[in-house]
C-alpha cells in the first residue's frame, strides 16, 4: 500500500495514462483527460510528470519492469530439484496467472503494438529486458545437473515461452479474451510435454562403478586315472 499522498497520486496517474494510452492511442490521448482519470488536477501530473512523452514511457517502463520483477520472484521460488515436469509446470502456472493473463498485461500489449514502432526507446527496452533470461539460468542449472539435454539456455527459454505463454497468448487473443482454467491447464500441460520431449535426458547420467576385481584362477582337477583289468583280476582272486 502506497504511504503518501503524493505516491498515491502518481499511482493513480500512471493508472489512467495506461489505461488512456491503450484505449485511445498516444497522440489522441490528452494530459487533461489522464488528469480527470485519475481524479487529480492537471499542475499534478506536470508535477510528476514534465511532459506527455515521458509520462508515456515512464508508465511502460514501469509497468513493464514490475512484471519482470514478479516473474523473477515466482522463478526463485521453484523447487527445480522436484520432478522436472511439475517444476516446469507450476512455474509456467504460477507465471501465467500473476502475469500472462492479469488486465494490466493485456492493456500494456496492445498499447506496444500500437505505439512502440514511433518510440525507438521502448524498442530498446523490449529487446534488453526480456522474460528468457529468467528463465535462462534455472533452464542452465538444470543441464548442468545433467536432468536436460540444453546447450543454449536462452534458446530452450524462448522454447518453452512459446511453447506455453504463447500458447496461451495466442487463444485468448493476447488477453483480450477470457481463457478458462481448465483451457489454460490443457495448454501449459502440452507445451511442457513437448519441451521435455525436446530437451529432457531419459535418464541423469550414473557415477561408473570401478571394475570387479578378477577371479583368481582355479586350481586343476588331478586326472581320473581308469583302472587296469588286470589289476581288476587280480583283486577278485
Amino acid at each position: 500500500m502506497l504511504g503518501t499522498e503524493s505516491e498515491r497520486k502518481r499511482e493513480a496517474i500512471a493508472r489512467a495514462a495506461l489505461t488512456l494510452f491503450a484505449s485511445d492511442g498516444y497522440e489522441r490521448t490528452s494530459v487533461d483527460a489522464i488528469a480527470a482519470e485519475a481524479g487529480v488536477s492537471k499542475r499534478t501530473v506536470y508535477t510528476h510528470y514534465s511532459d506527455k512523452e515521458t509520462l508515456f514511457l515512464s508508465v511502460v517502463r514501469d509497468t513493464y519492469e514490475a512484471m519482470l520483477a514478479r516473474i523473477g520472484e515466482i522463478i526463485d521460488l521453484v523447487p527445480w530439484d522436484h520432478d522436472l515436469a511439475d517444476a516446469l509446470t507450476g512455474c509456467v502456472t504460477d507465471i501465467t496467472r500473476s502475469i500472462v493473463r492479469a488486465p494490466e498485461r493485456a492493456t500494456l500489449t496492445r498499447l506496444l503494438i500500437a505505439e512502440a514502432p514511433h518510440f525507438p526507446a521502448v524498442i530498446d527496452l523490449l529487446r534488453t529486458r526480456e522474460i528468457a533470461p529468467l528463465l535462462a539460468a534455472p533452464l542452465q542449472e538444470l543441464a548442468a545437473a545433467g536432468r536436460l539435454n540444453v546447450t543454449d539456455g536462452r534458446q530452450a527459454a524462448e522454447h518453452l515461452a512459446t511453447l506455453t505463454f504463447g500458447q496461451v497468448s495466442a487463444r485468448s487473443l493476447l488477453g483480450t479474451v477470457p481463457l478458462g482454467d481448465e483451457e489454460t491447464a490443457r495448454l501449459i500441460k502440452g507445451g511442457i510435454q513437448v519441451f521435455i520431449r525436446a530437451y529432457a535426458l531419459s535418464s541423469p547420467p550414473s557415477t561408473p562403478h570401478p571394475p570387479s576385481p578378477p577371479h583368481p584362477p582355479s586350481s586343476p582337477r588331478p586326472p581320473v586315472v581308469a583302472s587296469s583289468p588286470s589289476s581288476s583280476s587280480s583283486s577278485a582272486a
